[in-house]
């Protein structure tokens, strides 16, 4: 069986980034994990819904087991890290903090669990950290050396040396977000890059992506699991209010560019094959 490997640096992640494919993958029998680098400390009850006497972080890992369950993951591991909050900020500065941990170190827990589940594809975070998070700027130096260390047969990592056949980043072409954008402009609904007629620089050139999969059969999965959670995407949230006729545009294909190994022959929509 083939395995797809998702590393992500907060609870709520691998469902924005990952949800289509994550459920696509599970429903075409490939076996799925997820890596939740931090457990979302520095994160806000931006729905401002009830937590009861349960503390924040508690109950985004709560949120996290249910999107995780809903998206047919069969593996989850937390990697154990404080979330790091943005640059500048108080959690940024804290000695526990993805952001300040050795490399090295979460790289060698990051190189036992690739060894563990021996995954075809991995993905994880651009090197940009695609909007500038130091923890999804971590999450992929994290994963780039722990793929070369899980590969090393003389490195310090528990269980046979595995070598990752193809390594990904998650991403969302220019062209893409620019069209998005504009048909949300035009139709007078709020756009998550502003009013301008240009969003800021953001995304990929489209010459870089190698990988557009198509996931809007499993749109409705994806959308679930960023509804389980609930404190950091609410009823009011972008994600939940895309138009019918945008869903396709903005969630029904999740795009990758692949950084290391050979695509998938005769396979350009897929990671990895059942």
């Amino acid at each position: 069986m083939s395995v797809l490997l998702c590393i992500h640096p907060h609870p709520d992640d691998e469902s924005i980034a990952c949800g289509g494919v994550l459920a696509r993958a599970a429903a075409e029998g490939v076996r799925t994990v997820v890596v939740t680098c931090t457990g979302g400390e520095a994160g806000e009850n931006l729905a401002g819904i009830d937590l009861g006497d349960v503390p924040l972080v508690e109950h985004r890992r709560r949120e996290l087991a249910e999107a995780i369950a809903i998206l047919g993951v069969d593996e989850h591991h937390l990697l154990g890290y404080r979330d790091s909050g943005m640059v500048g900020t108080v959690d940024n500065e804290h000695p526990d903090c993805f952001h300040r941990a050795e490399l090295e170190a979460a790289a060698l827990r990051l190189a036992a669990i690739v060894r563990s589940v021996r995954p075809d594809a991995v993905v994880s975070d651009d090197e940009h950290g695609t909007y500038g998070h130091p923890d999804h700027i971590k999450a992929h130096q994290a994963t780039v050396r722990a793929v070369a260390l899980a590969a090393d047969p003389d490195a310090d990592v528990t269980g046979e040396p595995w070598r990752v056949p193809r390594r990904y980043v998650h991403t969302f072409s220019r062209s893409r977000l620019v069209a998005a954008h504009a048909a949300l402009i035009e139709a007078g609904l709020p756009s998550p890059f502003g009013d301008d007629v240009e969003p800021e620089p953001f995304g990929s050139d489209d010459a870089l992506v190698t990988t557009r999969v198509d996931v809007s059969p499993h749109v409705g999965t994806k959308m679930a699991a960023m509804r389980a959670h609930a404190s950091q995407i609410g009823a009011d949230s972008f994600f939940m209010n895309v138009p019918d006729d945008l869903i396709d545009a903005f969630l029904g294909v999740e795009e990758f560019i692949l950084e290391e190994g050979d695509e998938l022959p005769g396979a350009p929509d897929a990671l990895v094959l059942p």
